[in-house]
């Protein structure tokens, strides 16, 4: 009796079957991992507008800046390759619009959010 050396059929499509399913697995994974960093960087960024906005909600009217000027927040190092800035301009007497933009990079791309408020003269 011969016997035949090598994989019978059924071997080599349960193989390919096996080593598909792994590869989308795979990339399943990676994509859910590329966008829970996305999320998370939004996040920070987002909280790091959200301090600044009630920061200049505690600071006297009078004192506000004028124009565009950068601001710092120790979670700024979080992000990679960020910026910070302020931008002031009067909407109205007594009242301020104040726009906050907070930028990084990713993956080469430049991200930011934008965050506006309103800023009266004797509070909220």
């Amino acid at each position: 009796m011969r016997t035949r050396k090598g994989f019978s059929l059924v071997e080599v499509v349960l193989s390919l079957f096996v080593a598909l399913a792994l590869i989308t697995i795979l990339l399943t994974a990676s994509a859910t991992l590329r966008t829970s960093r996305n999320s998370n960087l939004h996040v920070i960024a987002t909280q790091i507008a959200t301090r600044q906005i009630e920061n200049l909600r505690n600071t006297a009217y009078g004192s506000l800046p004028a124009g565009t000027t950068p601001f710092s927040d120790a979670n700024l190092t979080k992000l990679p390759n960020s910026t910070a800035t302020q931008t002031f301009s009067d909407y109205g007497t007594n009242i301020k619009q104040v726009t906050l933009q907070v930028g990084w990079q990713e993956g080469g791309v430049s991200k930011n959010i934008k965050i506006d408020t309103l800023i009266y003269k004797n509070g909220i």
